[in-house]
């Protein structure tokens, strides 16, 4: 592909006339004709910024593998910064279509009202919308439903993004994305692709997928239903003597032969304990007999 353009040295700036500067396939795997304009001097440089405005191109099209689906969703916020009810209108719809340009179905609409909560009434808050929207679907006739979604805009101090997913994860059930308020006053497209990319893969979408998966040219895991399973065990920080360590497996085999999804299990263990405890293992009932107990069972 050929990009004309030549440098004006009197106005200091780039008209696409002249120069051509051609840049091969191999440099770029998607190309679009694109019009730019640069500061800098030299042909070299703006083959470069050719090149980076391509890229940017290439970039922002690109999409999911899958797209999730998020009809019912709301958004929480704790930031004393953000209080004002149209700034955090337009953090979600930005947000919203940045998940839809990149694949992901999601309605327009929230559930419940986008609103603002105190950030030392966290646990309040969030059993408060569980609740309001357990009884919103109801009324809606959605029963059975819950909250697909819930978008949380962190307190201004640091120190709750435990607490708040501990309550969403493990009491209510609830999916959330947290996102930190200093990241949302700028309104970065990038930002806002990446946090897309986090809710996609929470909503049961996939991002990517390894072409030798779709191909099934992966030895041994494209000829035969496969499980890949997963494990590891996380200790304490240096220095701390007591306090449990955590071990994880997960296992994908949902989608093969692509496995690119994965479930998983997480169990506390003794202090440092290397080895995963509760693996496996087996009792004896006497009514019911052997009884298979364990992450993998």
């Amino acid at each position: 592909m050929e990009l004309a353009g030549i440098w004006d040295c009197q106005n200091r700036r780039c008209n696409a006339r002249s120069a051509r500067i051609r840049i091969h396939p191999g440099e770029l795997q998607a190309v679009s004709a694109v019009e730019f304009c640069v500061i800098q001097k030299g042909k070299q440089m703006l083959k470069e910024v050719a090149l980076t405005a391509l890229a940017s191109i290439a970039k922002s099209t690109k999409k999911m593998v899958n797209g999730g689906n998020v009809q019912f969703w709301t958004c929480l916020n704790f930031s004393y910064k953000l209080r004002n009810v149209e700034t955090t209108t337009t953090i979600c719809n930005e947000l919203v279509n940045m998940c839809v340009s990149k694949g992901t179905q999601f309605s327009a609409n929230s559930l419940l009202p986008i609103r603002s909560a105190n950030p030392s009434q966290i646990e309040e808050a969030l059993i408060g919308v569980h609740d309001q929207s357990m009884a919103r679907l109801a009324s809606m006739g959605q029963n059975g439903k819950q909250l697909q979604l819930l978008i949380i805009i962190l307190p201004d101090q640091s120190g709750s993004y435990g607490k708040i997913k501990r309550i969403c994860d493990t009491e209510l059930g609830i999916v959330s994305q947290c996102c930190k308020p200093a990241n949302l006053t700028r309104l970065s497209k990038q930002y806002f692709e990446n946090v897309a990319l986090k809710i996609n893969v929470k909503v049961g979408g996939r991002n990517n997928v390894l072409s030798d998966a779709i191909q099934r040219r992966i030895p041994l895991v494209s000829d035969l239903l496969t499980i890949i399973f997963g494990a590891d065990v996380t200790h304490r920080q240096p220095g701390e003597d007591s306090g449990p360590s955590i071990a994880a497996v997960c296992m994908a085999f949902v989608d093969w032969p692509e496995i690119t999804k994965y479930r998983g299990l997480v169990s506390a263990q003794h202090h440092r304990e290397e080895i995963i405890q509760d693996l496996y293992r087996t009792t004896v009932d006497p009514q019911r007999g052997v009884i298979h107990r364990g992450m993998i069972r």
